[in-house]
Parts: structure tokens; sequence; C-alpha cells
């Protein structure tokens, strides 16, 4: 982890730029209460969104499109559960010639853009950027930049486009981790003056990175083991 934050702090849309800026590659992992999502981004520019919540996927849209019939769509994801390695539903549909580059890429450009969108509607939360062990390769990437991408899901807020669901806006966010991992050792650490740091920290929930370690004597310093420093 490189770098990690809040979002009412620092807006999605605004940490993207700067990862765009910079030319980072890597993870952008968001989570709040209702959802988890992640952006992936090569080079400073944005592979793909992943928002399971609120994501039509590939398939259905393809099918939407008339590009693909639900029969066809069905053939191909049954093919694909029998592979060892399954390889994405867009690389089948090109070896299978169900459909071509080009018409992937338009449809792959609407569903990062209709993506972007939902991105506007994150007010709260927790971001972490990661870069993998390995490189993340998809077979049909957006062809728009960040800044592109941004200013078209700003256009679509000014002329009245919303996100398909709202968020839940809640004054005290209740925390992922609450019921899985917080103890009395954790709150006398770090429930400090009625904020608690741990709960600010981003995805803990799924890194759990806090597990099995050992406990500090009571005079420690309690910055020591943060992973930010």
């Amino acid at each position: 982890m490189i770098l990690w934050g809040r979002i009412q702090d620092f807006p999605i849309f605004a940490v993207l730029q700067f990862l765009a800026a910079y030319r980072k590659t890597g993870v952008l992992e968001i989570q709040d209460f209702e959802e988890v999502g992640s952006v992936f981004v090569t080079g400073g520019r944005v592979d793909a969104i992943s928002l399971p919540t609120s994501d039509d996927l590939l398939g259905r849209r393809l099918v939407k499109a008339g590009v693909l019939t639900e029969e066809q769509l069905r053939e191909c994801l049954l093919d694909s559960v029998d592979e060892d390695d399954p390889a994405p539903l867009g690389v089948i549909l090109l070896r299978r010639g169900a459909t071509d580059q080009d018409t992937l890429q338009t449809i792959v450009n609407q569903q990062i853009h209709d993506q972007a969108l939902e991105l506007a509607n994150w007010k709260s939360g927790t971001f972490k950027f990661v870069v993998p062990p390995e490189p993340i390769v998809f077979a049909v990437t957006p062809s728009v930049d960040v800044q592109t991408l941004l200013l078209e899901a700003a256009r679509r807020m000014d002329e009245g486009d919303r996100p398909r669901r709202e968020k839940v806006v809640v004054e005290d966010e209740v925390c992922l981790t609450c019921t899985l991992e917080c103890n009395d050792a954790i709150k006398s650490r770090f429930l400090k003056s009625d904020v608690c740091l741990w709960r600010g920290m981003p995805a803990i929930a799924k890194d759990h990175a806090f597990r099995g370690a050992r406990q500090p004597h009571p005079d420690q310093d309690d910055r020591e083991e943060l992973p930010f420093l």
C-alpha cells in the first residue's frame, strides 16, 4: 500500500487525477459501509472500474446492445466454466467470432463512462492505492484518459444524469470491521478523543493487517505500528 485516505477528505476523482499526473500503475481500492469497488490504473490511465453492487456486467450490456443473443452469451459462459484458467468474456467472444474488436471497444467505453458516473456518488468511505505483485492485464481497455473520463462524468451530471442508485448518506458511518475485528485492545490504542483511527484505516476488513500482531506494552508509542509510518 502506497497511498490511502478518506473519500470525504479526498474525492475519488481528485485521487484519480493525482494518479494520472504521476502515471501510476496499480489498483485504487475503495469501500464504504455499503460496498467495495476497485479502479484499475495503468500508466495513469483507467483500464477498468469494478463496482459489483451497481454495475451492469459486460455480457448483459452486449445483449442489451443487440451484439449478442441470450443464447450466445450463455454458451460463452458455459464454455468458460470448463476451462482450468477461464479467459475473460471479451477474449472468448473475440475467439468465437461473436463480435469484433471495434464493437467490443465501443461497449467497454460506454461501460467505463457509466461506471465513472457511479463514482461521483461516493461521498464517504476510504480508499487505498496498492501495486499488485503481478500486473493485471485486460483484453480490452477504454480508449479514454482520466481527464476525459472525469470531464464527461461532470458534463452528464450538469445535464441531469445521475447514478443508477443513490448512496445512503449517514452522519456516522458504520465500520465494516466492528463486528469482525474490534476489541478492547484495539479501542485502547486507536480510539482517541472519540475519533477511531482503526475505523479510518482503508479496507482493513479485507487486509486483516493486524490479525495475529503482538500486543505492545502499554507504554509503547501508539504510532509505532501504524501502516502509514
